[in-house]
């Protein structure tokens, strides 16, 4: 991707419909989402944890943290969505993963 607008309208959309997803699945398993300055952050419950999706447009790229995990993640243009390259896991496909891994089920949004 080459102008960080085109960038910008992709984390935007991206992280609008992940907002959605995870708020409808929150009442269900226990967490909160939020989108503040352009970054998603998910907060849990019954316990300290946060995961946070940023938007860096220097690098055209979503990262995720969540305690130790970090994930970088590349728009890919076949996949029409942001991709971990290291496994292929779209972004959604490792924000279901990693909330499941803090809430001990598995988790669809």
């Amino acid at each position: 991707m080459k102008e960080s607008a085109q960038f910008s309208r992709h984390a935007d959309v991206t992280l609008t419909a992940l907002l959605g997803m995870v708020s409808a699945a929150g009442d269900d398993f226990g967490f909160e989402a939020s989108i503040e300055s352009g970054i998603l952050t998910i907060e849990f419950e019954a316990q300290p944890a946060e995961i946070h999706l940023i938007p860096h447009p220097a690098t055209e790229q979503i990262w995720l943290t969540s305690g130790a995990k970090k994930c970088k993640l590349d728009w890919d243009i076949v996949e029409n969505a942001f991709v971990l390259e290291s496994t292929g896991q779209t972004l959604q496909e490792v924000l279901e993963e990693t909330i499941s891994q803090l809430v001990g089920e598995d988790v669809n949004l």
